[in-house]
């Protein structure tokens, strides 16, 4: 409610303070600025899901076809167009992950994990990835998230803060996702304070992280990552190509930083049978899985190699 007085020709506008609620309700929508995403997105995956399950033959689009179009709606009532199925499926996952959650949560947190159902996927994804490896503390910032405490910034960062800091041994995509945030954060001070970690545009080089000198954006350094793979074969099979990306970033890239699981494999060997001189290009053993994360420069072996 607001108050107007007026006098002496002046008007004065009283405006109570806002409620918690209203409160809550500002920074949920400062968490959701950006490309506006389905407010009923959790809706939607069970729609599709029952669909699916009912219904064999249908695909994804197909059923996503079914979902009544009064459902495509932004957090501030925008009519949207529906997703592609790829985002539909990250939302039947998501909703998967909240179910899995629940099952294993006491009374205290329950009712919080049911509620992320209205929070934004990027949210659900951020807290279930950090319930692999810490269940009492994701379960709190569930609770946060909910009462519309943090933006999903901040989530993002004090996931990445846990996870950096977390002794629990994580394998398989988990494991991949670290590895990469452990590089990206070396490798910054590795290549300098000149080099500044730069988001990939279409057309940038393909590296797992890129590099741009602050003094001179033009020059790129990349950083590749072998692996990690969960089968050890995948590391024969995809030798080749991965050297081959090595040395094609090394023809336009001022440097290219190569993460490798340890000091074997011959790599400089390859790059010196295919005539690549590779001199813009490190290799640094990683040890993949060790608790501590401290890269180790290969050396540079002078020709002939030992076979």
């Amino acid at each position: 409610m607001m108050v107007v007085r007026s006098w002496c020709h002046i008007t004065v506008m009283v405006v109570p303070k806002a409620s918690r609620l209203e409160r809550k309700s500002e920074v949920r929508k400062m968490s959701s600025r950006g490309r506006p995403g389905v407010k009923n997105w959790a809706q939607v995956a069970q729609f599709v899901r029952d669909v699916l399950a009912s219904n064999p033959s249908v695909d994804m689009e197909t059923a996503i076809g079914r979902v009544p179009s009064s459902w495509w709606m932004s957090a501030d009532n925008r009519r949207l167009s529906p997703p592609k199925p790829e985002t539909v499926q990250r939302w039947v996952a998501a909703l998967k992950n909240i179910e899995r959650i629940e099952d294993d949560t006491d009374k205290e947190y329950v009712d919080y994990v049911r509620q992320l159902r209205s929070a934004p996927v990027a949210a659900v994804e951020l807290i279930c990835r950090w319930h692999s490896y810490d269940s009492f503390k994701a379960l709190k910032a569930a609770r946060v998230i909910v009462d519309g405490r943090w933006p999903l910034e901040k989530l993002r960062e004090e996931e990445e803060k846990a996870r950096k800091k977390s002794t629990s041994r994580v394998s398989g995509r988990q494991y991949a996702h670290k590895l990469r945030g452990q590089v990206r954060d070396w490798a910054a001070t590795e290549l300098g304070a000149d080099f500044e970690a730069k988001d990939r545009q279409r057309g940038d080089p393909p590296a797992d992280v890129l590099f741009a000198r602050k003094s001179d954006p033009a020059k790129l350094s990349a950083v590749l990552i072998f692996g990690p793979y969960t089968d050890t074969n995948e590391y024969d099979n995809r030798y080749t190509s991965f050297l081959t990306l090595v040395a094609g970033l090394a023809i336009y890239c001022e440097r290219v930083v190569a993460v490798v699981p340890d000091a074997g494999s011959g790599y400089w060997q390859w790059l010196h049978q295919h005539d690549v001189e590779g001199a813009n290009i490190d290799f640094y053993a990683a040890y993949y899985h060790w608790s501590a994360f401290k890269p180790v420069k290969l050396r540079r072996p002078t020709p002939p190699f030992r076979k």
